[in-house]
């Protein structure tokens, strides 16, 4: 009863009526979790080429690779120094120019304000020698630039004159705790979009997302939790569920190496073996997700197998380690129980379920759980009440990129190590790996990167997936981006 309460009263906060009105075709209403705190381009750029209002550099693609985007080119001039040339014609949405001069002070400003641009381009030195090329040197080799300028969270373009002026498809009408207006950019350089508006409204709350579309309230719910999709997976009428491409999506287990027990690498490999990946993906999260067999897809050549499931194992490195068992059937050691704190996130519903299932598996060996819930996830990580954190976070970023995230991730100076892993090897070898321009020289490396980091348990994938979304009403054919560039100016109804 509280349930379907809880649905209807979620399906009136949405609609303020008994029926939604239609939206007109040039019109996508879109739900997401997700909400747009600012147009501030350094702390929140991320959200401007998700939601088509602004563009990068580069970009990703649904083939799995990267293109020119408000670049003609990118070329490599010799191992410290790159070539940027603009698309010529490239306006931002006042109409001003984006050249050469400009772009500078937008990598100025990123350099000086955005830590991991700063961390993934040592030593810049910028210079435009004519108006639409920059010469981008750094003192190391920064061979996944490429794959940098095509990240969200790296170098977002920007108007350094104008607050919130970008150069996409669309413009920001307005923006508050509840919603995301755009508009059509009718100064936007690459033809007019197929929409005229795109309404983004931020619900957190996973079911009333689901609802939305249901009672025609929108059109497209972001980030559908999995025990939403029952009805809809496989729907060939009314709402149904649509997928991306590409699995880039990986839940992953960050453990905290700060404070006991995962400080002790018995325990870290213990988590790992004792979970049952396959049940996870197939049974807990019904089979939306694939089962994990390292820390890379195997849509990439160089993935190795490094996870597994081992009950046996894993009890036999507790017992090694000394974490005996009580009358209780818990473990100790030296007094101290063998319990972790697992965060969850209610913006990735699917963190709990996933966390609750390892609780049940993680107690075959001893090991128990407490299931935390944050509101914001990367903000609890930075604390240190916590053993093991859920975190959707992609070991290949969203631009195809095996170096980026390693060291934003899992080196000592990594901006978003947030397990406090300081492995001098695994140093070496990420910097070796980041100083290898050759593709094929890489892949030795990165398999003994993977030997490393599973060896070491500093990282376990527990799920993988494609991004998914729930479609209704005119836009029943769209299909999520693998790459999160949810609007485009192509994005269209039918």
């Amino acid at each position: 009863m509280r349930t379907l309460f809880a649905l209807v009263l979620s399906a009136a906060l949405l609609t303020g009526c008994a029926s939604a009105p239609t939206a007109p075709p040039d019109t996508l209403r879109i739900v997401t979790p997700y909400k747009v705190k600012s147009l501030d381009p350094i702390k929140q750029g991320l959200w401007s080429p998700e939601w088509g209002y602004g563009e990068l550099l580069m970009r990703g693609t649904e083939n799995g690779g990267v293109e020119p985007w408000l670049l003609q080119r990118l070329e490599p001039v010799n191992a410290m120094q790159w070539r940027l040339v603009l698309r010529p014609g490239v306006t931002f949405s006042n109409g001003r120019a984006l050249d050469a001069a400009v772009l500078k002070t937008v990598l100025e400003r990123h350099l000086a304000e955005n830590t991991l641009v700063k961390a993934n381009l040592p030593g810049a030195k910028i210079e435009t020698p004519d108006a639409s090329t920059v010469l981008l040197t750094t003192s190391a080799p920064v061979v996944n630039l490429p794959n940098l300028l095509a990240d969200e969270q790296s170098v977002t373009v920007f108007d350094p004159q104008a607050q919130g002026v970008y150069t996409g498809p669309f413009t920001v009408s307005k923006l508050d705790d509840n919603e995301l207006l755009l508009a059509r950019n009718p100064k936007y350089w690459d033809g007019q979009a197929k929409l005229a508006e795109v309404r983004v409204r931020f619900v957190p709350d996973g079911q009333a997302r689901l609802l939305a579309v249901r009672t025609g309230e929108a059109d497209i719910a972001l980030y559908p939790p999995t025990d939403t999709l029952g009805s809809v997976k496989d729907a060939t009428t009314g709402p149904r569920m649509a997928t991306a491409s590409q699995p880039l999506q990986q839940l992953r287990a960050i453990p905290n190496l700060r404070r006991a027990p995962m400080n002790d690498v018995a325990v870290r490999r213990a988590f790992a073996l004792a979970i049952d990946y396959d049940q996870i993906a197939k049974q807990v999260l019904d089979g939306l997700y694939r089962t994990p067999k390292g820390i890379y897809p195997d849509v990439v050549p160089y993935a190795l197998e490094t996870q597994r499931t081992n009950i046996a194992e894993a009890r036999r490195l507790l017992d090694d380690a000394g974490w005996m068992h009580s009358s209780a059937g818990a473990r100790v050691k030296d007094g101290k129980l063998l319990r972790l704190t697992v965060l969850t996130y209610p913006q990735q519903p699917d963190t709990k379920a996933v966390a609750v299932a390892m609780q049940a598996q993680l107690s075959a060996v001893g090991i128990g759980v407490q299931v935390t819930e944050v509101q914001d996830n990367y903000e609890a990580l930075k604390g240190d009440a916590w053993d093991v954190g859920l975190s959707f976070d992609g070991t290949l970023g969203y631009t195809y990129d095996p170096i980026g995230p390693l060291r934003d991730f899992l080196t000592s100076q990594g901006s978003k190590n947030f397990g406090h892993i300081a492995d001098p090897e695994l140093d070496t070898l990420v910097s070796t790996l980041r100083n290898t321009p050759d593709a094929t020289a890489r892949t030795p490396v990165l398999h003994q990167i993977q030997r490393v980091i599973a060896d070491r348990a500093y990282l376990t994938v527990v799920a993988q997936r494609s991004s998914a979304a729930v479609v209704g009403g005119a836009f029943t054919n769209y299909r999520p981006s693998s790459v999160l560039h949810h609007v485009t100016a192509t994005t269209q109804a039918g």
